[in-house]
């Protein structure tokens, strides 16, 4: 790809573009919804890596339970920032295994 020509249709520029939007949106937005948006972008990412045959399993695992839970954030704060915290575990459980 030379310069910028179908730039727009690269999932990595679309990442790029949704964070840089997203840093923007939390500016006005209720402070959660920062996680909110860091959570989606973490799944756009497992998106990306599945493209790219680098998900493993429990990537695409913890793009379920990102799935599965996301919502949250807009009718139950306590259960949204449990799930964040066992997303958190989930992924040390990946980083632990792999090292």
């Amino acid at each position: 790809m030379k310069g910028t020509e179908g730039i727009t249709r690269d999932p990595h520029f679309k990442l790029l573009s949704f964070l840089i939007t997203s840093a923007r949106g939390c500016v006005d937005e209720p402070s959660l919804y920062g996680t909110l948006r860091l959570i989606d972008a973490a799944a756009r990412l497992i998106d990306i890596m599945k493209e790219e045959g680098k998900a493993t399993e429990e990537l695409l695992n913890l793009k379920k339970t990102i799935e599965e839970n996301i919502a949250l954030v807009m009718y139950d704060e306590k259960a949204y920032i449990e799930f964040l915290d066992r997303l958190v575990r989930d992924l040390a459980k990946i980083i632990k295994k792999a090292s």
